[in-house]
């Protein structure tokens, strides 16, 4: 029997072939929901850091403090500003230094009087003064393909112990996805308990999130790369596997579903899945239609915001397979759309995010949402580098 990492390079590879990256079934759900009222995403402010690097992302703001903790890239750095964007303290993480997330860190999360980081195989728990304390490694193998988004965060129990919620790229199960037992074991998220973590050999990552029995991802078919785009509010996962077309709901650290409904997109292209087994990987070598892809989920102020790509048939992709630069044509036509939804309505007319924003990075618990600066709409470099605050606002027009 072949372990999910055994085909795993398999897969990849086979996604540098043209078009692969777009492949898919050939259905799609359309949009039939009645707007009562009408909002849309406003950029109210901006955060200036006086720092140039690559990328620079929010990673937590705390509600009580407004403290903002920021993460670096190159180099692996976490800093905590103030509200006034004062620092208060910063680390350098190194790569050979185990006593932390090292050189890859991806994300990051205030918890109860520290932080926490996610980085791959880890979770780092540091004191307020950025002073490591200890590291969690799950007990299961697990790889991140997606080093942009947020994975971990911090909710209390009923009884006001804290908790984390983390993703590490794949669900807790040794069968890769061209096995049934893969979506029988699927799970979305882990619950973690730093707090009961003294020694390797415990296991305080408990998955919760099955697959619903009613999933289309039951379908008998291999669906490469499913994972959870998801965000968490108070104590209630909000998420969407990242191309469906459900919101799920579910209760932490229990894990029971409370609610889902059916998102109401424009378009979306559905990937119906590849035939199991290794088959499936060569099958992905044929051209097939760009599958509709959900990047970013926020519960906001009782919304929810979905940021997504429709996706393309294969039809239209093909009017593009003589132009010098096929990928930007793609970009172009099939570029990121957001909704806000209210008890399952569709209640903005605009799908188009402002130009300015190049993605959202997080919302916090005040109703504000942190959008990164597209740079490709200046004219001159950057001296600073600039994060955007957003509000849902009602839509007057």
């Amino acid at each position: 029997m072949k372990t999910k990492h055994a085909l795993k390079i398999k897969v990849v590879l086979a996604l540098l072939i043209p078009f692969v990256t777009y492949s898919c079934g050939g259905s799609s759900a359309q949009d039939e929901s009645v707007e009562s009222s009408n909002y849309k995403l406003e950029i109210v402010d901006s955060l200036q850091f006086d720092i140039i690097t690559p990328v620079l992302q929010i990673a937590d703001v705390d509600p009580k403090t407004g403290n903002i903790l920021v993460i670096q890239r190159r180099p692996s750095k976490a800093i905590i500003f103030n509200s006034e964007l004062e620092v208060l303290v910063e680390k350098e993480f190194l790569p050979s230094d185990p006593k932390g997330p090292g050189a890859a860190l991806k994300s990051g999360t205030f918890f109860g009087d520290g932080v926490a980081f996610n980085s791959p195989n880890r979770v780092s728990i540091f004191d307020g003064n950025l002073e490591f304390q200890k590291v969690l490694r799950p007990h299961y193998a697990s790889q991140m393909f997606d080093q942009t988004k947020k994975d971990i965060y911090q909710f209390s129990t009923d009884s006001g112990e804290p908790r984390l919620v983390s993703f590490f790229g794949e669900p807790q199960t040794e069968f890769w996805e061209g096995m049934q037992e893969f979506y029988d074991e699927f799970n979305v998220v882990d619950i973690v308990d730093p707090a009961q973590y003294s020694d390797p050999r415990d296991t305080v990552f408990m998955p919760i999130g099955e697959l619903t029995g009613d999933s289309r991802y039951r379908n008998g078919k291999a669906h490469y790369f499913l994972s959870p785009v998801f965000d968490v509010k108070e104590n209630t996962l909000h998420y969407v596997l990242n191309d469906d077309t459900v919101l799920y709901r579910r209760q932490l650290p229990e894990g029971d579903i409370i609610e889902s409904y059916t998102i109401p997109y424009d378009e979306f292209i559905l990937f119906e899945g590849y035939t199991m087994g290794e088959a499936g990987v060569a099958e992905q070598n044929k051209p097939h239609d760009r599958e509709g892809k959900v990047e970013e989920v926020y519960h906001v102020d009782g919304f929810d915001v979905i940021f997504y790509h429709s996706g393309m048939k294969l039809s239209q992709m093909m009017n593009y397979r003589e132009s010098p630069d096929p990928q930007k044509e793609f970009e172009r036509i099939d570029y990121k759309k957001y909704l806000i939804i209210k008890d399952g309505k569709r209640v903005n007319l605009e799908l188009k995010l402002n130009p300015k924003i190049q993605s959202i990075q997080l919302a916090d618990e005040n109703g504000f949402l942190y959008g990164s600066q597209n740079t490709k709409m200046l004219e001159e470099e950057p001296e600073k580098y600039t994060i955007y605050k957003l509000k849902i606002v009602p839509d007057e027009n």
